[in-house]
């Protein structure tokens, strides 16, 4: 389930030839150059060699069907016969850790029920047709989760679908960590291209994975009246504030937006809000989570426990 990634190989050897395999080579000096090999992106300056792009879409000529961690070995150890040199002590400054989930409608349907999350600030993409893209992306612009409609992407791009997904709904998961601080602050240390291929590193990108996707306000939920409870005007008002959120939560941002902008909500008042909505979501009435959304969970809780 790995798939783009940036390497960084410092300390070239000094007899290191360029591979015949690198294409499009452009030499600004005799120390600096940028090529590719397939898909993958090559430049060598004096500080060492970067290496980047999708290592699905160079073993695989496509990155919709998941890289296992199998899959992501054999394509590092093409990479290196490809190149010409080995990349055990690679740095790994970016990657990307996703799945391809078919669904019984389209991606946006799904989308269109995410919201906002404590940590991570929303960017939705969308046209008339429908929320395309939502991604989260942190302060610092280390950590990204995005979602998108993986058909769509590969069509705009003129992509070959494979038999497998034609004529499917297919939503695209990824977590991203996209500099190399990033990987630090996450596993206290630089990670090694290599590294990757190990249970435990594999299974600490699972629960990243994980613990951003369900950290996501999902809306949606259908909320009901326990009639075996005293009904009174105001628990009647409170129930139709909270199906109207759960049922109309873009406009409910837009008007904390509105709120925000004219300096009427602090940053500590909203995230009070979000705790009173969350609490009066689990305990003024029972509710149920859209199908849509209990569909993709059961998908994602499946692919972070078994892989695929």
């Amino acid at each position: 389930m790995f798939d783009n990634v940036t390497l960084k190989v410092y300390g070239l050897p000094k007899n290191y030839i360029l591979s015949k395999k690198v294409e499009g080579v452009f030499r600004s000096d005799e120390n600096t150059f940028s090529g590719r090999i397939r898909n993958m992106g090559i430049y060598k300056n004096l500080n060492g060699l970067r290496i980047y792009g999708s290592l699905a879409k160079y073993l695989q000529g496509e990155n919709i069907t998941p890289l296992s961690r199998d899959g992501f070995r054999q394509g590092i150890e093409e990479l290196e016969q490809d190149i010409g040199l080995s990349l055990k002590t690679a740095i790994l400054t970016s990657v990307e850790f996703g799945t391809s989930i078919t669904l019984s409608e389209k991606p946006f349907e799904y989308l269109n029920l995410f919201g906002h999350t404590k940590r991570l600030t929303r960017v939705e993409y969308s046209k008339w047709a429908g929320v395309e893209t939502v991604s989260y992306v942190s302060k610092t612009g280390s950590f990204e989760f995005t979602g998108y409609d993986k058909i769509k992407e590969m069509l705009d791009r003129g992509q070959e679908i494979p038999p497998l997904f034609a004529n499917s709904n297919v939503l695209r998961l990824e977590y991203r960590i996209r500099q190399r601080r990033g990987i630090i602050a996450k596993f206290n240390g630089d990670l090694l291209a290599c590294e990757l291929f190990g249970e435990r590193i594999y299974q600490k990108f699972q629960k990243l994975f994980y613990d951003d996707y369900k950290s996501i306000e999902k809306m949606g939920q259908l909320v009901y009246v326990d009639t075996s409870k005293n009904i009174t005007p105001s628990l009647i008002q409170r129930l139709f504030a909270e199906q109207y959120r759960q049922s109309n939560h873009k406009d409910c941002q837009h008007f904390l937006q509105q709120l925000d902008a004219a300096g009427k909500l602090s940053p500590k008042s909203r995230e009070r809000l979000r705790a009173e909505n969350k609490r009066l979501g689990n305990d003024i009435a029972v509710s149920d989570k859209s199908p849509l959304i209990k569909e993709l969970d059961g998908f994602v809780y499946e692919r972070m426990r078994f892989g695929a």
